[in-house]
């Protein structure tokens, strides 16, 4: 049946450093960290529900839309008391404790989350030992914790959060020694397809990766997952449904990412190849602009010469006409007036 439900997010996250989920994250870490409380909600119907390293308080908000009861426990004070802040639920509550010292009475829940916990500190089997203690004897741990030998293989960068990692094999022994039933589910973040029988189906699953290039494999399980992720109980087993979680804001359309992105890359490059010859058209309008500038001032610069060259060969022209004239007139002064002053002298 389709249920629509809110997603939780804390309205005022706190920055993420790596250790926690917040509402600061996105991508990959927070489709898998929901996808742990997602698929955990239906064992938390009208439970009491104990949600252990609560964080910033989404995954218990998360529950308890479903659930009778939540107690979120964290051991930072100042992420409790955001997470109070941020999810004011009846239903909810969040105290500070330590994982390996449980502050609840003996058998008092009936569901216990615990996502990515385990390996961030040690005496780990304390933890297991106190998770049993508080639940009900009907009721189940959901927990979850890296895969050693794929999410830090020999040579892969360590991670700073984590004291303790488990390989499939440790993380069954450590839980067998607590609970009579464990069941294994494997997660891992992916891109791809789903094809889910409307019927429940009777074989195992058929799952296919692309190997390289050149091939694909097949196989019953899931491949390469970096978490596990287990149901521990003691009266009876808790079977797992096959459980998909299809993130529409980033990875919608997966199916055609390889051409969306590039399409994508065509786009940018058709742009920026408009806006060169955009840039290079609007280069060579500039330089013919100069150019006419240019020529129009030299046009203009040669018209204000050759009115100076007129102007000043008039100017000449008259100057040796009046030069002439003075001349002329001196010439004839001293005809007229030396013959009677040397006459004169000569008395």
């Amino acid at each position: 049946m389709r249920e629509i439900f809110p997603r939780e997010a804390a309205a005022n996250p706190e920055p993420f450093t790596g250790e926690r989920l917040t509402a600061s994250a996105h991508g990959q870490v927070e489709i898998e960290h929901y996808h742990r409380y997602l698929f955990s909600r239906g064992f938390c119907r009208d439970r009491d529900v104990l949600d252990v390293a609560s964080g910033e308080g989404y995954g218990a908000a998360q529950l308890a839309q479903v659930a009778r009861r939540v107690v979120g426990v964290e051991l930072a004070g100042a992420t409790v008391r955001n997470a109070v802040a941020n999810f004011s639920r009846p239903n909810l509550s969040f105290i500070q404790a330590d994982a390996r010292s449980l502050p609840l009475s003996d058998a008092s829940v009936d569901v216990v989350t615990s996502f990515e916990t385990i390996e961030h500190f040690d005496r780990q089997e304390d933890f297991v030992a106190e998770v049993r203690r508080v639940l009900r004897p009907d009721g189940c741990l959901i927990i979850s914790t890296p895969d050693r030998d794929i999410y830090s293989p020999p040579g892969a960068e360590r991670n700073p959060f984590h004291v303790r990692e488990f390989d499939r094999a440790e993380f069954l022994d450590l839980l067998d020694r607590h609970f009579r039933y464990v069941s294994l589910i494997r997660q891992r973040p992916m891109l791809g397809s789903g094809l889910i029988p409307e019927e429940p189906a009777s074989i195992s699953p058929l799952i296919f990766q692309r190997a390289d290039e050149q091939s694909f494999s097949s196989d019953t399980a899931l491949p390469g997952a970096p978490y596990l992720i287990a149901i521990a109980s003691e009266l009876v087993p808790r079977l797992a449904p096959v459980s998909l979680l299809i993130e529409r804001s980033d990875i919608d359309n997966v199916g055609f990412a390889d051409q969306q992105a590039e399409l994508a890359r065509l786009r940018i490059s058709e742009a920026m190849a408009r806006e060169a010859a955009e840039a290079e058209r609007e280069t060579a309008r500039l330089a013919v602009e100069a150019a006419r500038r240019n020529a129009e001032q030299s046009e203009a610069d040669a018209r204000a010469a050759a009115v100076t060259l007129t102007h000043t060969r008039a100017a000449l022209v008259q100057a040796n006409t009046e030069l002439e004239r003075l001349s002329g007139s001196l010439f004839r002064f001293l005809l007229q007036y030396l013959p009677r002053l040397w006459r004169r002298l000569a008395r």
